[in-house]
């Protein structure tokens, strides 16, 4: 698979964010890392921030059950609109998913564990870029950073009420996002960018 040795050679680098243009050798798109690592945090912050407030202001109104029910309906349509707002596609993988459409595909899957290895040991968790002849894919970590993510995926029966796990298995019947504690990696935000959002100058196609 063409991107299995892209994706390894970003990963051994440490994810290390470049200032010079970075080149794939297994395809024709070259670009600045830098400027599409900026794109994707202020798109993921600006993400986060209308999903959190959303489910914040749920969670005021009818409790952790209404929240769960909040996400269960709104959370996709509200990052769709997200996605088409800013001309990118933008999604949440986990290796430990709630909606089975948010599995961590392989590429992923390989994010994940390496972000995960990271945090084992310590280290800082960096954004992770590659492309291919179309388009560029951004990715960058979601860790559980508020307590309050823990009403409904940390640990059950400390965590998660008995009557909350209920809703949560009626709403989500094949759920595996429990168990998480406080910094835990919770999975990635994927962005991926059509080689048209960037300007000439950030993004360029390499003649053969």
């Amino acid at each position: 698979m063409r991107y299995g040795i892209l994706i390894a050679f970003i990963l051994a680098m440490g994810y290390g964010c470049q200032s010079e243009s970075q080149e794939q050798t297994d395809n024709k798109l070259a670009y600045d890392t830098t400027v599409v690592v900026n794109e994707g945090q202020k798109i993921a912050k600006a993400t986060f921030q209308t999903l959190s407030s959303n489910l914040q202001k749920a969670m005021q109104e009818g409790g952790v059950e209404y929240a769960l029910e909040f996400c269960n309906v709104e959370a996709m349509p509200l990052t769709d609109s997200l996605s088409a707002h800013h001309d990118v596609s933008i999604r949440r993988a986990s290796h430990k998913p709630r909606n089975p459409y948010n599995t961590a595909d392989s590429l992923e899957a390989e994010v994940i564990k390496q972000y995960i290895k990271k945090l084992e040991s310590g280290d800082k968790l960096q954004p992770v870029t590659y492309a291919d002849e179309n388009r560029i894919t951004f990715h960058a970590p979601i860790t559980i950073t508020n307590s309050l993510c823990l009403n409904c995926h940390g640990k059950v029966n400390e965590d998660i009420s008995k009557e909350n796990l209920a809703t949560i298995q009626e709403l989500y019947p094949k759920d595996q996002a429990t168990g998480f504690s406080m910094g835990d990696l919770r999975g990635v935000w994927t962005i991926r960018f059509p080689a048209t959002h960037f300007d000439d100058a950030d993004i360029q196609q390499l003649k053969e």
